[in-house]
């Protein structure tokens, strides 16, 4: 047990032995795992024993995935990682770093096994933080390659009046042809910005006639893209390089 200054909390080490005896004991080392400890005040000694067990081995775990040499983590010393995260400050590691500029790279369309390779690191480790990364810091979706099967794809950028922007966006959401609709900032005339898929002009204008009769709407202008000229991800990696 650390020694434990007045006003302070009692943090017990992970290799403290469990007593046999102390609920108090036991119920305060849950506390210094972060646990509520007011739900487990009627559990049996043996039952409190194997929670302490059990948060343990978590917290070793937890430890060695972040600090080993193996995971080729960068040199962050442990205590200002521990900070951070309870500060719910995002830091990434040299690991993290490399394996979210490859799946940027690649649009999330590699492997793992191939990732390892790529990167010199072990596939359980690339798996790990793979999983980790797209659950918490990537967008990765689905969508169909609208052009292969005859489809078009064209954002409306719609502007309205009377404080109806919010009511016209639901209605937009009705038409079987509109997919995505989202509130806009930037451009003061522009309020709504929806995303409409179609097969050819005389569908596209007439979703145009249909949102300029909605009451409450001022006008409604659209765009389409039409070739790719190419992808620039040196911001995305100067955001990543940011958070160490």
């Amino acid at each position: 047990m650390t020694e434990q200054k007045k006003g302070e909390t009692k943090i017990f080490s992970a290799d403290d032995p469990i007593s046999e005896n102390s609920r108090i004991g036991l119920l305060e080392q849950l506390a210094s795992f972060g646990f509520t400890v007011d739900q487990y005040a009627e559990c049996t000694i043996e039952q409190l024993q194997d929670l302490v067990r059990g948060a343990k081995w978590l917290h070793r775990t937890y430890e060695n995935d972040a600090d080993s040499p193996d995971n080729d983590d960068d040199n962050v010393p442990h205590s200002r990682n521990i900070e951070n995260r309870r500060e719910g400050i995002v830091c990434f590691t040299e690991v993290d770093k490399k394996v979210l500029k490859s799946l940027l790279d690649s649009s999330g369309r590699v492997s793992s096994l191939s990732l390892s390779r790529k990167l010199e690191i072990p596939l359980t480790t690339v798996q790990r933080r793979r999983k980790r990364l797209e659950g918490e810091f990537l967008e990765v979706s689905y969508s169909l390659r609208l052009d292969k099967l005859g489809w078009r794809k064209a954002d409306l950028l719609v502007s309205t009046h009377k404080g109806m922007t919010s009511a016209i966006g639901k209605e937009l959401l009705t038409h079987n042809t509109i997919t995505r609709v989202s509130k806009s900032l930037g451009e003061h005339t522009i309020d709504l910005h929806a995303e409409s898929v179609f097969k050819n002009n005389k569908e596209l204008l007439n979703v145009i006639e249909w949102i300029k009769s909605l009451d409450g709407v001022r006008d409604v202008i659209w765009t389409e893209a039409v070739e790719m000229v190419g992808k620039n991800s040196s911001m995305q990696y100067e955001i990543i390089d940011k958070h160490l």
